[in-house]
């Protein structure tokens, strides 16, 4: 399935002009061709950066972004396929260091799909990085886990974040009640063993 322009440039349908032209700049830059050595890179890049100027050339023309709008609205795409998109970019906005933009796109992901897991960690993960907003990951992690308590990347993920914070109890009860689901699964027994030092 091909991307459409707002996914292109990660913003949502209801962007602004000012809102699609900052995520432009910001996308070109880190993609322009000339930031490559390596011919390979360098052509991927120049494909790229072609896609992201054709996408903001017509969503920042009023007229020819309503046609389009009224062209995307007559394609018809699974809430999966949309989910997966902005999935898509949200990893590679993460890749570029452009985290908040990448939270952005992970949450309208998981709107989309509001059961599926891996969304659920990826922005888990993102939040994470910062001390202030652990707690919010740790809802996601516990949501991931509640979701699919067979998944053991929700449970490392959770155990690792409230060891990281100094929780080595509750850290070992989620690796404890994971084992219980997945009962022969080599890093929950290595984090277990951990956990009881």
């Amino acid at each position: 399935m091909a991307e459409n322009f707002y996914s292109i440039l990660g913003v949502p349908k209801t962007a602004s002009t000012a809102e699609i032209k900052k995520a432009y700049l910001q996308i070109a830059r880190d993609n322009h061709p000339d930031r490559f050595n390596e011919p390979a890179a360098r052509a991927e890049a120049d494909v790229r950066f072609q896609q992201i100027t054709e996408a903001f050339n017509l969503l920042r023309d009023e007229k020819a972004r309503q046609e389009y709008d009224r062209s995307l609205a007559k394609e018809t795409k699974t809430p999966e396929e949309e989910a997966r998109l902005y999935f898509k970019n949200g990893q590679l906005r993460e890749q570029s260091q452009e985290y908040d933009s990448a939270l952005k796109l992970y949450y309208e992901a998981m709107r989309l799909q509001p059961n599926d897991v891996d969304y659920m960690l990826a922005a888990g993960q993102l939040l994470a990085k910062d001390k202030s907003k652990m707690r919010q990951a740790a809802d996601l992690f516990s949501r991931a886990v509640e979701k699919n308590p067979k998944s053991p990347d929700a449970h490392l993920a959770l155990g690792a974040l409230y060891a990281r914070a100094g929780m080595i109890v509750r850290a070992k009860r989620v690796y404890e009640n994971a084992a219980s689901h997945i009962p022969n699964h080599p890093e929950l027994k290595r984090r277990i063993s951990q956990t009881k030092t």
